[in-house]
């Protein structure tokens, strides 16, 4: 028999849910334009187990989730909570509460809800007052309680505790029991294979795909190191055939990339077999060209193996995320990485494959200094790591040094910033998202944070978006410390004589890292939406100070980038490299200036002489010295244009050639995917 739940005054029906997992949309990709896998599974889950007595559907757009609503109400809502959509949550959440008062019963999950008691209350009387319960830890089985609640009697619905729920009653957090940490997974059913996410599975969204949970380690500074419970994996068969109804779904799309969810592949045995079916999906059916996950922290033997079989498709190549090498900062958040000899065996072994490694690290955690983490990038590249990524700590809800002790105990201060591309207007209002980034604490000041930003500024634009990346690779391998020379270039000695184009450069970074950093949280927002209305209700460049400041270097500031490299290279490196090395380094810079393509006048370029084998260096991803590879005789290289670059290039400037200078080469940063299409291919003559 059908069960029907009777809603106060809306009549008799079975239960209509609607699930949301919201993302912004404007002009710019977004790193979490993905699939809503965590609430699609939630959704298949209700579904499998009330059947027609509910109805679900799953929303990406706020509009078009707040639209259906208006048209017919939902009984339920549930909604995931990351800390990139919090501001779109809560303008659904009172709007639903407008719309229908308590008829609608609301019900919020995600990693950024937390398992303390304290967050917890806080979260529900000040975050989202206006909720009615939180999931914790894995949504199903509290979720479930729910409903199952609400059909036997709404009226008693929260006078008792309901397991793997949390809501208030009186000003107190009432906690149901504990479920959902070890959830067989076996009686999880995949919204892939039932249709549910097909709406989703076209080009706006790039696909998910999860085949374990939970991760065994507990770092203190990410969401999913408060979670416990067991690692363990999805059916193998029913993960064969997720990933082979996506790479169906996908095979035509323009979309090439598949992102594995797990919080370390390569973790469990079956990892390798997975990672066989992935391979034979690109053979079959062409998709995933790509594949993206981050691979298990302490780097075992399977995770060597699920490398080594994905090859090619691999995007990522070997990640170890070192994060910190401070002893005590590693005690503070509950972290323990490999040993120094585990990781220059995984950079040799990487490298003996041509595989790519790299590594992320984060300042502003407990027991951090200035000092100690340029050491620590100093000793990532020194240690042969082919890229670099350092980051800023911010504090999202959920984590542990997010709570008020640790605050208290480590000292810790900070700023607001604006996340991203993370805003925008619905239903004229405006919306936008913020993040709260550590700026001191006891172990170092505002002033370190500030030279830490900028260094992070220079290390994503030579690694990220391959700023002369011929010089850079060229001066680390030949024993040049790339923080000195980044510290020296951000911080020019004001005595001596500089083109006016480098010291306004120079001056408007420093001024832009700081204007980008609130005290409170409001000005933030406030700010974006002046940003917002002064570019006709479109995303402004100061919103991503790396790609803005990055593509205006780039594109805009080629006139003094010879002269003030040489200069800082010669001042820093007088008794490493000799003077041929310099030449050599000056030649270097002239090939990336010839490389990169006018995208305003696409026009053939000369070709440069070279006497050492650079494309064979950058085919062997630079692992030795430019020097080692000298040729018995010079050759010409040429700058040539293919179909590909030729293609991409002439939609963008269909699209962008009405925009000014900085917007124009900004959105060529964002847009031209890969990266590689913003230069010449080159070849010998």
């Amino acid at each position: 028999m059908t069960k029907e739940y009777i809603l106060k005054g809306l009549g008799h029906r079975n239960l209509n849910i609607m699930f949301g997992d919201f993302c912004y949309y404007n002009r710019h990709t977004l790193h979490e334009r993905y699939t809503p896998l965590g609430i699609g599974i939630i959704a298949q889950y209700t579904k499998e187990q009330f059947g027609e007595d509910v109805q679900v559907s799953i929303y990406k757009s706020i509009d078009k989730f707040l639209d259906t609503a208006k048209e017919k109400a939902p009984d339920v809502i549930g909604l995931s909570v990351y800390y990139w959509n919090m501001a779109l949550n809560k303008y659904v959440v009172n709007r639903i509460r407008e719309m229908y008062g308590k008829n609608v019963l609301i019900v919020l999950g995600g990693p950024s809800i937390d398992n303390d008691i304290n967050e917890q209350h806080k979260f529900l009387s000040k975050e989202f007052p206006q909720a009615d319960a939180v999931i914790i830890n894995e949504g199903e089985i509290g979720f479930q309680n729910i409903i199952e609640k609400l059909f036997d009697s709404r009226d008693s619905l929260f006078k008792a505790p309901i397991d793997g729920v949390h809501f208030l009653s009186n000003g107190e957090v009432i906690q149901g029991l504990a479920v959902g940490t070890n959830i067989d997974l076996s009686t999880v059913g995949s919204p892939y294979l039932s249709g549910l996410m097909d709406e989703f599975m076209n080009s706006d969204y790039q696909p998910l795909v999860q085949t374990s949970r939970f991760c065994p380690y507990t770092c203190a500074f990410c969401v999913s190191g408060k979670l416990r419970g067991k690692l363990r994996g999805y059916p193998i068969e029913q993960v064969a055939e997720e990933l082979k109804y996506v790479s169906k779904k996908y095979a035509d799309r323009p979309h090439h990339t598949m992102f594995i969810a797990d919080e370390n592949f390569g973790i469990l045995k079956r990892d390798v077999e997975i990672a066989e079916l992935i391979k034979k999906c690109n053979m079959d059916y062409g998709f995933p060209k790509k594949v993206f996950f981050y691979n298990d922290k302490r780097f075992k033997e399977t995770s060597r193996k699920v490398i080594e079989i994905l090859g090619e498709i691999n995007q990522g190549g070997l990640v170890l995320s070192l994060q910190t090498e401070n002893p005590e900062t590693l005690k503070a958040i509950n972290r323990r990485n490999v040993t120094d000899e585990e990781i220059d065996d995984a950079i040799k072994w990487a490298s003996s494959l041509n595989i790519s490694t790299s590594t992320e690290l984060i300042f502003g955690m407990p027991h951090d200094t200035k000092d100690s983490f340029v050491s620590l990038l100093d000793r990532s590249v020194e240690r042969g790591f082919d890229q670099v990524w350092c980051h800023n700590l911010f504090l999202m809800d959920g984590i542990e040094l997010n709570r008020p002790d640790a605050r208290d105990k480590f000292g810790i201060k900070t700023k607001y910033r604006q996340l991203g591309t993370n805003y925008g207007s619905h239903e004229n209002t405006f919306l936008a998202e913020y993040e709260e980034v550590v700026t001191s604490c006891n172990s170092f000041t505002y002033e370190d944070f500030l030279e830490i930003r900028n260094l992070n500024f220079m290390y994503y634009t030579v690694f990220s978006l391959n700023f002369q990346r011929w010089f850079f690779h060229f001066i680390r391998r030949s024993g040049v410390k790339l923080s000195e020379f980044f510290l020296n270039f951000i911080k020019p000695d004001r005595n001596e004589s500089w083109p006016d184009g480098y010291i306004k450069f120079i001056d408007d970074l420093k001024d832009t890292i700081e204007g980008e950093l609130h005290d409170r949280s409001s000005d933030v927002i406030k700010k974006a939406e002046i940003i917002y209305k002064n570019n006709n209700n479109d995303v402004g460049d100061p919103s991503r100070i790396n790609v803005n400041m990055g593509a205006r270097l780039i594109y805009q500031e080629d006139k003094w980038v010879k002269e003030v490299f040489l200069h800082h290279l010669k001042k820093i490196s007088s008794d490493i490299l000799t003077d041929h090395d310099i030449k050599l380094a000056n030649s270097l810079i002239d090939l990336a200036l010839n490389e990169r393509i006018d995208l305003k006048n696409v026009t053939d370029k000369e070709p440069m002489n070279f006497s050492y084998d650079i494309i064979e260096w950058r085919k062997i991803k630079f692992k030795i010295p430019l020097q080692d590879l000298k040729m018995r005789k010079a050759k010409n290289i040429k700058f040539l244009m293919d179909s590909d670059r030729l293609s991409q290039i002439d939609s963008f400037q269909k699209r962008f050639s009405e925009s000014n200078d900085n917007d124009f080469y900004y959105a060529a940063v964002d847009f031209i995917t890969p990266r590689s299409c913003l230069n010449h291919v080159l070849r010998y003559k």
